[in-house]
């Protein structure tokens, strides 16, 4: 399996390269706002635990599958302890099925 990490601040086109990053792989698609949205519409607020909680078990589900990988979207604060913890924690969910990892940072002026 795969699991390929498209990062960078707000804006800069993680979904939209994710999406075209699908249509010639067989990877799937996870942008960060697919909980986000979905916890601010059942709730009426962001939530960070609840989201980490829904992505967690979408990770652990998809580990676990047989499908050939996926694409995960994340704004990352480069200069933030918390945000390189997170990513090894989803590494850490990875790791027992052999996945291999990518990361790709997006920039724009």
């Amino acid at each position: 399996m795969k699991l390929v990490f498209i990062l960078g601040n707000a804006a800069v086109g993680k979904m939209t390269v994710g999406q075209e990053l699908m249509k010639i792989t067989d990877l799937r698609l996870f942008h960060n706002h697919m909980t986000i949205e979905t916890v601010i519409e059942i709730f009426g607020k962001y939530d960070s635990k609840i989201i980490n909680e829904l992505r967690d078990i979408i990770f652990t589900y998809f580990a676990t599958s047989d499908n050939y990988g996926m694409i995960f979207t994340f704004m990352m604060a480069f200069d933030q302890q918390s945000d390189w913890e997170y990513l090894e924690h989803i590494k850490n969910i990875f790791t027992p099925y052999g996945t291999e990892f990518y990361y790709v940072e997006l920039i724009a002026p």
